[in-house]
């Protein structure tokens, strides 16, 4: 006799406090058969010949509840004879006297009937509740499979309710590239499913049920199934084991599809990427170059002919889009070496009035007809920067405002501390950004809409600007309008330190 070992989650309401297996089941009834025997034997001299027949109604009502209607049946039979042989006269005797005939074919009887009805009930009392039961674990795993992700999740949701609804050791694999690979296997298929892991073919012939997991698309997984052979299956047990097998199915080929799709979209990002670059390159290089190209030749063939004013404005014009190629091919640099992770950080306490006043000195021809507002305040303030990524990263900010502001206009420049950070901030009077590409400003490759109608950049400054500086820490964020309906207001913050930390 054993009680089933169930978790709260898996009691059903209705349920039989106690449940008995094969073949302790008919041990069980033949026990309490004996006791009723005994009882009705050592009361007779009590209770009288009249009512030593009610240890047995009660004995066959409880083994009919508890162990089923065969059971029931052979205690019925055992009941009779028990009771012919100990209770009736001649006692320890299966003789039967003519008077007696029609009261012991009346306990019989009624044995038979007490025992039927009382094991039919129990049995489909069980069945029901092992329906409900099956109905539940299927609706359960029905919404955990739809959540899941991945092949692996799935593949432990299916193998977790096959368990606690069916009661049966799993091992389940997926079919990869013709092979096999091992998802999930329960506690009592781990032995197994770790020989599986490499040899499949080789552990599936022991077990009780093999299931091929397919969809519309083929085959997607194997499912091996260990039951326990004393326990006959019925053909509800089949069927809803079939049911989850197929919701398994479907929501392993859901996760496959799925991952094939993240791949895909993957594959088409990467050549989404490079089309972007090739077109940046192709569009935004060739200008500079192109302008530089013009002012070298007209230098080579007509230089004895222009007047000295011409020829330095030729030669600032060179110097100029060599820098502006220079920094498009250091962002190009800088983005790949973010991307891959190898960017090589060397931080050191920087004064960040000095890297602002140093960004300012390298663009100050890009900055000519445009005025430079200062307003420098973090005094005795250090950051922990790299000079030279730090300053290529306000250079981009600053680059940025002077392509999208006007000529004579106000370009406001910040250095000041806040709540324990330092703040570095470019403000400009341009058109500003608009609130569906605010978002967007740091993406790779974005130009906003001020910047495509000036044809600006290759879109990737603003880009490396962001990266830099959370490598170091620091966030940046941009906000437009400023004043006016015009404007944007670029701000990095990076974690301050004391000027003291220098020192020591």
């Amino acid at each position: 006799m054993k009680r089933t070992n169930k978790d709260c989650s898996d009691v059903v309401p209705g349920q039989p406090f106690l449940e008995v297996a094969w073949p302790n089941a008919y041990f069980l009834a033949l026990l309490l058969v004996s006791g009723a025997t005994l009882i009705s034997a050592t009361s007779l001299w009590l209770i009288g010949p009249r009512g030593v027949s009610w240890p047995f109604v009660i004995a066959l009502v409880l083994i009919g509840s508890w162990c089923g209607l065969r059971p029931a049946l052979i205690a019925a039979v055992t009941a009779f004879l028990a009771y012919n042989f100990f209770l009736v006269r001649p006692r320890f005797s299966f003789s039967i006297a003519p008077a007696d005939v029609f009261a012991m074919g009346t306990f019989f009887v009624a044995a038979l009937i007490v025992g039927t009805m009382a094991g039919q009930l129990s049995d489909r009392a069980r069945a029901a509740v092992d329906r409900l039961r099956r109905l539940t674990t299927l609706l359960a795993a029905s919404r955990e499979l739809s959540g899941a992700t991945t092949a692996e999740d799935v593949a432990q949701c299916l193998a977790r309710h096959l368990k606690s609804g069916g009661n049966v050791e799993v091992a389940i694999w997926t079919a990869d590239n013709g092979g096999r690979s091992l998802l999930a296997a329960t506690e009592g298929a781990a032995a197994f499913g770790a020989k599986a892991a490499v040899d499949p073919a080789s552990v599936t012939g022991s077990a009780t049920h093999v299931r091929e997991l397919k969809t519309a698309r083929g085959d997607v997984g194997l499912a091996a199934i260990w039951a326990d052979e004393s326990r006959a299956a019925t053909t509800e047990a089949n069927d809803w084991l079939e049911a989850l097998l197929q919701l398994g199915a479907i929501a392993l080929d859901r996760a496959c599809l799925a991952e094939d799709i993240s791949k895909a979209r993957l594959v088409a990002e990467r050549e989404g990427l490079r089309t972007a670059l090739l077109s940046s390159l192709s569009h935004d290089l060739r200008t500079p170059i192109a302008t530089v190209l013009a002012a070298a030749s007209s230098l080579a063939e007509y230089d004895t002919r222009f007047e000295a004013a011409t020829r330095r404005e030729l030669i600032d014009t060179i110097q100029a889009q060599a820098e502006r190629l220079n920094r498009y091919v250091a962002n190009l640099l800088d983005m790949t070496r973010l991307e891959s992770g190898v960017l090589d950080l060397k931080p050191v306490l920087l004064d960040p009035v000095e890297a602002m006043s140093s960004a300012l000195e390298h663009m100050r021809r890009r900055l000519t007809g445009r005025r430079i507002e200062r307003a420098f305040t973090a005094t005795g303030t250090m950051i922990s920067v790299d000079p030279v990524l730090i300053e290529q990263a306000l250079v981009n900010v600053i680059e940025n405002a002077a392509e999208l502001s006007p000529p004579d206009s106000t370009i406001h420049v910040q250095a000041s501390v806040e709540n324990g950070e330092a703040v570095l901030a470019v403000t400009d009077q341009g058109a500003g950004v608009v609130p569906e590409e605010v978002s967007r400003i740091f993406d790779k490759f974005f130009r906003g809409q001020a910047d495509r109608r000036k044809g600006g950049g290759a879109g990737l400054g603003l880009a490396v600007t962001k990266g830099v500086v959370e490598a170091f820490g620091g966030r940046i964020g941009v906000e437009s309008p400023v004043a006016d309906g015009h404007g944007a207001r670029f701000t990095i913050r990076l974690p301050a330190h004391r000027a003291m930390e220098a020192e020591e």
